[in-house]
Parts: structure tokens; sequence; C-alpha cells
């Protein structure tokens, strides 16, 4: 028989768990930004333009592909983890969107001029 703490352990979720939970969740939220219409629907609903080149959506597209095979960078998800963690609660994730938004949004800002 397992002790309280020993049980407790087995049901803390360990930091890789949480760190890879929150690279899917990313890497989710890019794919779903990959499509010609989501990227044109994004430069108009945040940047206000209406078109974007075809030249500038496939770079785009390229750096969001390259983001994907990409380790998270711990320091921008530092303050998602650290809640996760002190919670134990992985829907904390959503708690989090505007984080994960501020690492595309650099990206599209790249491509506004």
């Amino acid at each position: 028989m397992l002790n309280v703490s020993a049980e407790v352990q087995v049901l803390r979720l360990s930091t890789e768990k949480i760190i890879e939970l929150i690279h899917q969740t990313r890497n989710d939220l890019i794919t779903s930004h990959l499509e010609d219409d989501a990227i044109q629907a994004y430069f108009n609903s945040h940047f206000h333009l209406d078109k974007v080149s075809a030249i500038k959506v496939e770079f785009l597209k390229r750096d969001l592909k390259e983001l994907l095979s990409t380790p998270i960078d711990l320091v921008h998800y530092a303050a998602a983890i650290k809640e996760i963690k002190e919670f134990n609660n992985v829907t904390l994730i959503s708690n989090h969107h505007q984080t994960f938004m501020q690492e595309i949004d650099t990206l599209f800002k790249k491509y506004i001029f």
C-alpha cells in the first residue's frame, strides 16, 4: 500500500509533462494558422490589412512550420508552467491563451510592412 505522500507524488504533473502539453497546445494553435484563409483573416482582424501578398503568406507559413519543430521558450512560458505546476491543473493552460498568441503574433508582425 502506498503512503499518502507517494500517492500525491504519482498524481502530480511533472514539469516535463507540463512542458510537453504546452508544446502540443502551441503547435495546435500554430497549425490552425497555417491555412491561407486563416492567415489573411489574422492579418485583417489584428492589423486591419485586407490583403497580404502571396509571397508574404508563403514566407510566414515557412516561419510557422519552423516554429512547429522548435522547443518552447521556457522563459516565455514560465508563468504558465509555474501556475499549472502549482495548482496541478492542466486546464489552466487556457488562462494563458495570450501568451501563446504573442509568439504567433511576433511572426505575423514581421510581414505587416
